[in-house]
């Protein structure tokens, strides 16, 4: 198994210097956990302008799926850590894809979206 890993390195380069991505549909608790514990972390709700006023997970910002997203995130730092969410999960994991594919590292969808948030307990502002 060494010998598969290290030959996936330039020589004289270590594993730890390419992370592996995280792309990843997780639970709405295993999102509560990573917002207390990532303060770098974006969250971005990628449901209508009018979804969003109606209550959103707090420090969240607004970008529409079904705009230009691609070109909006696309501005967006590929390195840091991103927290995505719909209304159920199904926009979230499209946003997932369409990150991953523009190389973004560590992508979070927040599974059943902001509805699974307040079954959880998450708070919403509105």
């Amino acid at each position: 198994m060494l010998l598969a890993v290290s030959g996936c390195t330039a020589p004289g380069e270590s594993v730890e210097n390419n992370p592996v991505p995280t792309l990843q549909t997780i639970t709405a608790s295993e999102a509560i956990l990573l917002i207390e514990s990532d303060s770098s972390l974006t969250i971005i709700d990628v449901r209508r302008p009018d979804e969003y006023a109606a209550g959103h997970i707090p420090g969240a910002v607004n970008i529409d799926i079904s705009s230009s997203f691609a070109d909006e995130v696309g501005r967006l730092d590929r390195d840091e850590s991103y927290l995505i969410y719909c209304a159920t999960g199904i926009r979230g994991e499209s946003a997932l894809n369409i990150m991953g594919d523009l190389g973004f590292t560590r992508i979070h969808n927040l599974g059943g979206g902001i509805s699974a948030w307040q079954r959880a307990g998450g708070s919403v502002v509105r």
